[in-house]
C-alpha cells in the first residue's frame, strides 16, 4: 500500500485586476498496482489502458510532443466517443471506473503519450 499526495496549484493575474489563485491537496490510498508507461501514439488508435487489468484507478497523461500539430485524442473505444485532446505539454489528472479501455490516436505524426495509472482498489 502507497499513498499518493497530489496537488494542484492554479494562479493568474492580468491586466484587468482578475486574480486567480487555487490550491488543493489530498491524500490517496492506492492499495494496487501502479503502471508507468509511454505510449507511441499513431493514427491508428492504440489501447493503453485494458478496463479488465484494473480496478477504480486515477490516471495521469502527459503529451510528451514538442510539435505543435501532434494532438493527442483520448477514447474510450478505437475511434469511438472522445474524451479529451492534449496539446504539447498538456496533461491530464482524472478518476477512472476502469469500465472502458481507454485509447489515443493522433491526426498528425507519432507524438509519445506519458501514462500512469494509480489503482485505487486492490484487483
Amino acid at each position: 500500500m502507497a499513498t499518493l499526495t497530489p496537488t494542484l496549484t492554479l494562479a493568474s493575474s492580468d491586466m484587468n485586476g482578475d486574480v486567480l489563485n487555487l490550491s488543493v491537496s489530498d491524500s490517496l490510498t492506492i492499495r494496487g498496482q501502479i503502471t508507468t508507461k509511454q505510449v507511441a501514439v499513431t493514427t491508428a488508435s492504440t489501447k493503453f489502458a485494458e478496463s479488465d487489468n484494473y480496478t477504480t484507478s486515477w490516471v495521469y497523461l502527459k503529451n510528451l510532443s514538442s510539435v505543435p500539430a501532434e494532438l493527442i485524442t483520448i477514447e474510450k473505444s478505437d475511434g469511438g466517443d472522445e474524451y479529451m485532446e492534449l496539446g504539447i505539454g498538456e496533461w491530464a489528472w482524472f478518476p477512472w471506473k476502469a469500465e472502458v479501455d481507454l485509447f489515443a490516436d493522433s491526426a498528425v505524426g507519432t507524438p509519445t503519450l506519458e501514462v500512469r495509472i494509480y489503482q485505487v482498489t486492490a484487483s
